[in-house]
Order: C-alpha cells, then sequence, then structure tokens
C-alpha cells in the first residue's frame, strides 16, 4: 500500500497530496478523538453524579 502512494508521489503531478492526505488523516482523527473523549467525560461525571 505505502509503495503505490509513494510511486504515485514521484509524478509530481500533485507535489502535497500525501501530505495533504496526512494532514486530512490527523486532523479527522483528532477530531474523533476530541468528541470521544468529550463524550466519556460527560458519561463519568453523568454517572458519579448520580
Amino acid at each position: 500500500m505505502d509503495e503505490i502512494i509513494l510511486r504515485h508521489g514521484k509524478k509530481d503531478r500533485e507535489p502535497m497530496s500525501f501530505e495533504k492526505f496526512k494532514f486530512i488523516c490527523y486532523f479527522i482523527a483528532g477530531m474523533v478523538a476530541m468528541v470521544m473523549g468529550f463524550i466519556a467525560l460527560y458519561m463519568i461525571i453523568y454517572y458519579m453524579g448520580r
């Protein structure tokens, strides 16, 4: 899988495609982790308050 991405990057058609893809992946992962963290925190506070 990595070889295909690297080989595609050598064509220089879109030199920033991999960096942009990596940034988008990290951004989405960060957003999901933040939302999951808020949900977990809310659940902990909710169940401790009962």
